[in-house]
């Protein structure tokens, strides 16, 4: 019976004992969730419109063909919304519209700061009438009136600008050694390749062999038809094994037609 006693004696104190346990767990577990409500409830008010605005939209970049103003004016209407917020897809969609502008990074600088990283195309040649094409073989088209004077023109089809300006690049690296420079490059719709100097000679390779033209249109200048170089207006590669030359008007040289 003593036995009996002592057992129920603890029972009892081990039920008194755990009363304070279960108090401080509830209050943690309450204390945790007060905390998440404030992270949410703070979040929320975080990404309200009017807690955090954007205030000052900033360009960074070598610009030389668009106005700072007009890119900022441009992408103002999508600049809205909560700093954390705002739709930079759409901020950078804006900005890349301008003809010159190739992209655009947007950057969020805490507080209230967007901060556009501007690139600009850098213009190879010209395309066409109206437009240019940039380092990878792109068109886009500006005002006429920001065009740079002195580049190249390329004339083709629409969709061979890429792989005209490989071979424009090709071109003048195989005729640098001649001294030549080119003006202008076509490709009529018939794949018909022809090609305009600075000092006005005129070069016409025609579709087939092109690459082996060339190189023996440059063997054949290279050993003394540049003698002529003032006199000659055109020069047709389309030929077999040989070229046909058109003499400027009254500057035909007097020989037997060999060189």
């Amino acid at each position: 019976m003593a036995v009996n006693k002592q057992k129920r004696g603890a029972s009892i104190t081990e039920a008194k004992e755990s009363q304070p346990r279960d108090w401080k767990q509830s209050l943690k577990q309450a204390l945790a969730i007060v905390v998440v409500m404030m992270i949410i409830g703070g979040g929320a008010y975080l990404h309200e419109a009017n807690t955090l605005p954007v205030k000052h939209v900033t360009v960074e970049g070598e610009i030389r063909h668009i106005d700072r103003d007009e890119l900022v004016q441009s992408v103002s209407p999508f600049v809205r919304g909560s700093f954390l917020d705002v739709d930079v897809a759409s901020i950078r969609a804006a900005g890349e519209q301008l003809p010159w502008i190739k992209q655009i990074q947007v950057r969020r600088v805490w507080p209230d700061t967007l901060h556009l990283v501007v690139e600009e195309h850098k213009a190879v040649a010209r395309w066409n009438e109206d437009g240019l094409v940039n380092s990878l073989g792109g068109v886009f088209k500006p005002a006429l009136d920001t065009i740079p004077a002195g580049l190249v023109q390329m004339n083709g089809p629409e969709g061979t600008s890429e792989l005209m300006a490989r071979r424009l690049v090709d071109i003048q690296q195989q005729l640098n050694v001649l001294g030549l420079r080119v003006t202008a490059i076509s490709m009529d719709k018939r794949r018909a390749w022809q090609v305009d100097f600075k000092d006005g000679l005129h070069l016409k390779l025609g579709r087939a062999e092109g690459d082996a033209r060339l190189q023996r249109f440059i063997d054949v200048y290279r050993s003394g038809l540049n003698s002529f170089r003032e006199q000659i207006k055109e020069i047709d590669m389309r030929y077999t094994n040989g070229l046909a030359v058109v003499w400027k008007d009254g500057q035909q040289p007097d020989f037997n037609g060999t060189v």
